[in-house]
């Protein structure tokens, strides 16, 4: 009975290792058309980003902490593409960044965004892949003013990308971050020349007044449920009638654009204001002009009260 066993328990023992070796085999012969197959689907894209290269290889990522890494190609004595995921304003952004082997960014092709169009689409324009190509993974590079979110969150993403080529090479001076760019400002508009807002309270102190007051803006006049007016805190100085300050109480328009005139040069321009001059006037900023609007809606009701 124990030889019986014996001899069964060395069948199994000689089945498990011709079976291991058979697996074995396969994979040996399946794993390079699996990876060939992965190549063949992005290949298009990894040969606009790598003209130039004959053959590309998957490569295994490790060590990657941001978690947006998807996956990475290296294109034969040329450089490596990352191709990575974020989340963008509405939905997941995909895209693949090619970084030549000496750490400039040779290409940017996005695969998949589902942003609002005309404002989060513009980051598969050149207006900002122009902004990205050409620099390196130590450079920091600029989001877009007026679709902060979705060029944010691209950012972000090839920053990961550059951290794990950088620390892959041996690169120092890390990956140089988020740029933010400069405030754009557009056309002029008159502080009488927008409906007054309301004033929602007001407090006295010696010669200056403060004012709570709010002013509709992009959600409110554009008839979003629920949407609500901003509210902005006015300090205004009675004896000289001028503006002392202004800024939010209550930003309640698209974040990562109405909230770009949250900025010191936006409110550096109410400072000593002349609310007795009817052409007073100050600039909105671009891309966010409704919500520029709604700060003179309210100063309007504060001037007013």
């Amino acid at each position: 009975m124990v030889k019986k066993a014996l001899h069964f328990a060395l069948f199994l023992a000689i089945i498990s290792t011709l079976a291991g070796g058979a697996l074995a085999f396969v994979n040996g012969l399946t794993a390079p058309i699996i990876a060939e197959n992965a190549i063949a689907a992005e290949k298009a894209n990894l040969q606009i980003i790598f003209p130039t290269a004959t053959s590309f290889a998957p490569m295994e990522v490790k060590d990657d902490e941001s978690g947006l890494i998807k996956a990475a190609y290296t294109a034969q004595g040329v450089g490596i593409a990352y191709k990575v995921e974020v989340l963008g304003y509405a939905a997941p952004i995909k895209f693949l960044i090619g970084f030549a082997d000496d750490g400039k960014i040779v290409g940017l092709s996005i695969l998949e965004l589902k942003d609002t169009q005309g404002i989060g689409t513009r980051v598969n324009s050149a207006e900002f892949i122009d902004g990205v190509v050409g620099k390196t993974t130590s450079d920091g590079i600029a989001t877009l003013s007026g679709a902060t979110v979705t060029s944010g969150a691209v950012v972000k993403g090839i920053n990961a990308a550059k951290a794990h080529f950088n620390a892959l090479k041996g690169i120092e001076g890390g990956t140089g971050g988020v740029v933010t760019p400069p405030l754009q400002f557009g056309a002029s508009i008159g502080i009488f020349s927008k409906n007054a807002g309301t004033v929602v309270s007001k407090s006295v102190d010696g010669d200056v007044v403060t004012f709570i007051a709010d002013g509709n803006g992009y959600r409110v006049l554009e008839g979003y449920d629920g949407a609500k007016a901003n509210v902005f805190e006015i300090k205004i100085n009675t004896a000289t009638k001028k503006v002392v300050s202004v800024k939010f109480v209550e930003m309640n328009d698209t974040k990562g654009i109405g909230d770009k005139i949250d900025a010191e040069e936006f409110w550096a321009q109410f400072i000593g204001l002349d609310i007795t001059n009817q052409d007073s006037s100050i600039d909105v900023v671009s891309g966010a002009t409704f919500t520029s609007e709604s700060v003179v809606r309210a100063l309007r009701a504060a001037i007013e009260d």
